[in-house]
């Protein structure tokens, strides 16, 4: 049998290809990609089986691109998975942590091990991506430089890990949506998510919202967004508990989708475990 492919965006080593290997036992061909919008494209068009989409972080938020390429894609999400962020700092072999002066990674990363940073003395130099800074100083000459990415990192490009849980807080997850062609049915501990706009009207918003809250469903997240063809209207992102396949649900998107200028479905699918 064939193994699927799953598109990811950052470099081989990258949290999000983590992610990919949490999901799944047997190992898919994973493929790098630079842009979200490139990986869901060549989905779309049956070059790569799957795409894994980093949502948002437990600490920084919604990932922003991502919701943006998320609503010119067509495709569902397949599943859920939650990943505790581990960052290590590493460097090439041989050096020590007392000689390091320079940090190198993603400024989000950078951000969530500050503190570490500061008490060990080092100056932190933003990079692109935590899997890229991990390559690059693999590969070139960087003297007294370490990097900050995830332990696939280290282990892919032959890093020496000086320390493990570099981050400040433990409490670093980020949320992945593994994103593919077809809407899944799903039974058990399930989700659904759905993107709409609502008129520009007094209590619209609550209107809509009201027909979830009537049929008992609990939200579990709500997040807006500019609707880029249409100034001034924001898109809203909504996931609630439950699946399609459940009346109340399927009752309330279809009213939902009724009252709102644009409504998009983004698949009911299986709930990732939130213990760490």
């Amino acid at each position: 049998m064939k193994k699927k492919s799953i598109a990811f965006q950052g470099e081989h080593g990258a949290y999000s290809e983590q992610a990919i290997r949490k999901l799944s036992e047997e190992l898919p061909i994973t493929i790098p990609f630079r842009s979200f919008w490139e990986m869901l494209k060549l989905v779309s068009e049956e070059k790569v089986d799957y795409a894994m989409l980093p949502m948002e972080n437990s600490l920084a938020g919604t990932v922003i691109p991502a919701y943006d390429a998320l609503i010119e894609s067509e495709l569902f999400v397949h599943a859920e998975v939650m990943l505790r962020i581990e960052h290590c700092l590493m460097a090439p072999e041989g050096l020590k942590i007392e000689d390091v002066r320079f940090v190198i990674s993603h400024h989000q990363a950078l951000a969530q091990c500050s503190e570490h940073i500061e008490e060990e003395g080092k100056e932190a130099k933003e990079y692109y991506d935590t899997a890229g800074a991990a390559r690059d100083l693999a590969t070139s000459e960087m003297p007294f430089t370490a990097a900050i990415a995830s332990e696939l990192a280290a282990q892919t490009y032959g890093l020496n890990i000086l320390r493990r849980n570099f981050e400040d807080l433990e409490t670093n997850t980020t949320r992945f949506f593994l994103m593919g062609r077809e809407a899944m049915e799903c039974s058990g501990e399930c989700k659904t998510s759905i993107i709409f706009t609502t008129e520009h009207s007094p209590g619209a918003l609550f209107s809509v919202l009201g027909e979830l809250s009537n049929r008992g469903l609990n939200l579990t997240k709500i997040e807006s967004r500019p609707f880029k063809k249409e100034m001034w209207h924001y898109l809203f992102f909504v996931d609630t508990q439950g699946t399609v396949a459940d009346k109340q649900v399927k009752d309330g998107i279809k009213a939902i989708s009724d009252r709102c200028s644009y409504f998009k479905f983004l698949s009911s699918y299986r709930s990732a475990n939130y213990e760490m």
